[in-house]
């Protein structure tokens, strides 16, 4: 299975209804320090500027330049695309930030490489964990033909290889391999099948060896994997596939509900864990190393830009990404 997401795959996470990828300590990856930096970019455009947000997913990075704008009386005009099919105006219909996201432009199956944008049209682009996904030469050559020819601003915030955010994902896609191993998941199946059986019967699950046997090695699991989590700084992976699997023992959870409704809880969980383990993969692909960054700020020099800043960007304390910013 190839590492990287398709539109398809990334249309069907972002209608899930989240506004950025993140959990755990970097859930509020548009706060603090990150939204500082990108309100005091906004503040240096002129009334009236363009904004495009590349790789916008649902938005949350324009949604900082539309509250921006709004909230200054600056009247940018702010278009995010995505080569997936998104919505977020409609995703998020129900929240107090929609009449933002209904001033926004969005524009769904726009590649990076090829968006659809007229040139010479943007006073500013900007990207958060989203320009690195795209093919290198291709995504420069398109950002430098949007943007207007003079007094224009390229800034991006990328996944480095060595940032904290990629050693979280390392250490999501560990707990996965763990909890799979484990053996949880069959052996919680094989209960509910087993005391299916007995009910039908109206034997007593309390009485039954083989009831007690399954329990026993569920429990074992479980001490395992409890032990396992406390390698983690977040062990948030792990914590989600164990509660959600031991759920379906719930009775405020599953009570009246027939066998194959609780299989399918289950079954939920081994699909949602398998579409994270996807996306972290595809996230881990997507990083730069210094190497990488260096041939990025090549390409985009190459046609016309200056660069102002290429900093490791430091996030509550770590290495949060990599920060580059150009102008022409």
């Amino acid at each position: 299975m190839s590492e990287r997401l398709g539109a398809k795959e990334w249309a069907t996470y972002w209608r899930k209804g989240t506004i950025t990828t993140f959990h755990g300590r970097f859930a509020g990856n548009y706060d603090g320090a990150v939204r500082e930096y990108w309100h005091g970019l906004f503040s240096l455009l002129p009334t009236g500027a363009a904004i495009v947000d590349l790789a916008t997913g649902n938005g949350a990075l324009a949604l900082l330049a539309q509250q921006h704008s709004a909230r200054e009386g600056l009247a940018h005009k702010v278009t995010g695309i995505d080569y997936a099919d998104i919505d977020p105006a409609r995703q998020f219909t129900g929240k107090a930030f929609a009449r933002h996201l209904r001033a926004i432009d969005f524009r769904g199956g726009a590649r990076l490489e090829d968006t659809g944008l007229d040139t010479g049209t943007f006073d500013l682009a900007i990207s958060q964990f989203g320009f690195e996904y795209g093919e290198p030469e291709p995504s420069a050559r398109e950002v430098a033909r949007v943007l207007k020819p003079t007094s224009a601003t390229f800034a991006a915030m990328l996944h480095h290889a060595e940032s904290a955010i990629i050693r979280q994902a390392k250490d999501g896609l560990a707990q996965i391999a763990a909890c799979v191993k484990s053996g949880l998941s069959g052996a919680v199946r094989d209960l509910h099948k087993h005391l299916d059986r007995l009910a039908t019967r109206g034997d007593d699950p309390a009485q039954d060896s083989r009831a007690i046997d399954l329990r026993a090695s569920i429990n074992r699991i479980l001490a395992e994997l409890q032990q396992e989590g406390g390698r983690y700084p977040d062990p948030n992976q792990l914590v989600f596939y164990v509660e959600n699997s031991m759920s379906t023992f719930n009775p405020q959870v599953t009570a009246g509900k027939p066998l194959p409704d609780k299989l399918a809880m289950l079954q939920h969980v081994t699909t949602e864990t398998d579409a994270y383990r996807q996306r972290m993969r595809d996230l881990i692909s997507s990083a730069l190393t210094d190497a990488d960054i260096e041939a990025m700020k090549r390409r985009i020099q190459s046609h016309g830009f200056t660069t102002e800043e290429d900093r490791p960007f430091v996030f509550e304390g770590t290495h949060f990404c990599h920060l580059l910013r150009f102008s022409r």
